[in-house]
């Protein structure tokens, strides 16, 4: 296993494989300089054959795609041969891990940079202050993203009502998918600051709507045992946060499916087969093909959390942010996918 350090710039050379050699591997990201040994600057996207070579130097990361679905993030200072690579990728993927592991090497590399954002980042925007985000965290983004000179994208048009609303205090926006089905034993609830509340009620419901559990909380975060919410198995439940002073100033409702029965146990089954293919489940791109799997299976806040991860493992590659965006905007948070963007 090759283990993954994220510090410095990289230099990494290639030697030219012969015409005739078998391609194995696929660039999916590459932090540095990297280059061939021509000098030409290696692409995502680029194959690699049996009779190349790579050279890392110290700091240096690659992450390369095998034919048969693997995934490999070489960081450690020194010489590679493909062929030695491919030994150790070789082993059969199985159906499930393949069909998730092509979904994200086929983003990475075949799609660099969504419509949506590339209007986004061509327009100029005026910051004028900060959006504060959830986890007690403060990150200097923008006060308002309508200041916009220009034509603004889709995803940027949404992400600047949602951010007025935010900072306004007209609205108290949760950063949380509409709908996820739980596996593990414990749910967190997320919800961006607002200068209308500082303390907040969380507020379970059972599928009529009868409060379950309403628990108090002076951050924007709160994480919990299902066994301490009273979950039971198989059962709908809903959510909100709300202002703790009875104003009435509360979110949107949103809806947590506990697995029981069948689809629980097919849902451990896939995650476990995933799991056990992966070269090293917290490298980054273990947590990108982590978040697709998740995602397939309606584990939406499992799935967000593991997007999230691979951008905190490898921060530095663009792609793998776009890859989190894209999520955070199918599940409708439009302003945090911004962020996560940008």
């Amino acid at each position: 296993m090759f283990a993954l350090t994220l510090c410095a710039m990289m230099m990494i050379s290639i030697s030219v494989s012969p015409v005739h050699a078998q391609n194995k591997f696929k660039v999916l990201a590459v932090r540095g300089t990297v280059t061939n040994g021509s000098g030409k600057a290696l692409t995502l996207g680029q194959q690699l054959a049996t009779g190349d070579k790579l050279t890392v130097d110290k700091n240096a990361y690659i992450s390369l795609a095998h034919v048969n679905g693997r995934t490999i993030e070489v960081s450690k200072k020194g010489a590679y041969a493909i062929a030695d690579l491919d030994k150790k990728a070789s082993a059969k993927t199985k159906s499930s891990t393949s069909k998730f592991a092509s979904y994200v090497v086929s983003e990475l590399t075949e799609v660099k940079e969504p419509v949506s954002f590339k209007d986004d980042r061509r327009t100029n925007m005026r910051t004028t202050g900060s959006v504060e985000r959830a986890m007690g965290d403060e990150v200097s983004v923008w006060d308002s993203v309508l200041a916009v000179v220009g034509g603004p994208g889709e995803l940027q048009a949404l992400a600047a009502l949602q951010s007025g609303a935010v900072n306004e205090g007209s609205s108290l926006v949760v950063i949380s998918p509409r709908h996820t089905r739980l596996l593990g034993d414990t749910v967190s609830f997320v919800w961006h600051k607002t200068p209308k509340a500082k303390k907040f009620k969380v507020v379970i419901t059972n599928r009529t709507r009868d409060p379950i559990l309403i628990m108090r909380v002076q951050d924007t975060t709160y994480t919990s045992s299902i066994k301490e919410l009273n979950m039971s198995r198989g059962s709908l439940y809903y959510w909100h946060v709300e202002g703790d002073d009875d104003s009435g100033f509360r979110s949107d409702e949103f809806a947590l499916w506990y697995l029981d029965g069948k689809d629980r146990q097919e849902a451990e089954a896939t995650m476990a087969e995933v799991r056990s293919d992966l070269e090293a489940e917290d490298d980054a791109i273990g947590q990108l093909i982590l978040g697709a799997a998740f995602e397939d299976m309606g584990l939406n806040a499992d799935a967000q959390r593991a997007y999230a991860n691979a951008v905190r493992i490898a921060p530095d590659v663009q792609n793998y942010k776009r890859l989190y965006a894209d999520y955070l905007r199918r599940q409708g948070l439009a302003l945090d996918a911004y962020v996560a963007y940008k």
